[in-house]
């Protein structure tokens, strides 16, 4: 694992009694992510933000930032984020002169989890590939 380069902002513990700060739902917990795509889903929806109707902005962040954040590699980050879009955790908008932006997506766009294994390995090499699971520089 690559460590992060970045310093870690300075804590400071909460002003109120916090009860709980992450709820894993059984679906998520149960789908067999390895801990990579975990971690990069989790920052995914940390980042997301909420509209006023309710519904996620999608995370903005560079993918050399999640990455980082993440303290795994650039590609590291790269691969988890098409295999997280190939299995239809995450919903990706590209947008033209900036950043990609990503969105959690509802469980019922979720392909089953049976299929991560053949995602996995069709990200891992063949070039043929449909463009999913392309290489994407997202600078």
């Amino acid at each position: 694992m690559v460590q992060s380069a970045r310093k870690p902002k300075q804590w400071k513990p909460p002003e109120k009694e916090i009860t709980s700060v992450l709820f894993v739902h059984s679906l998520l917990d149960d789908y067999g992510l390895n801990v990579y795509e975990f971690r990069v889903l989790a920052h995914v929806a940390r980042r997301e933000g909420k509209s006023k109707q309710g519904n996620g902005k999608g995370c903005f962040a560079r993918q050399r930032n999640i990455a980082d954040i993440c303290c795994m590699s650039h590609r590291k980050a790269q691969e988890v984020l098409r295999i997280l879009c190939a299995a239809g955790l995450l919903e990706k908008e590209s947008r033209r002169g900036g950043t990609n932006t990503y969105k959690i997506a509802s469980p019922d766009k979720w392909r089953d989890p049976s299929e991560l294994p053949s995602i996995r390995q069709k990200d891992k090499g063949d070039s043929s590939e449909s463009s999913e699971l392309k290489w994407d520089d997202d600078w």
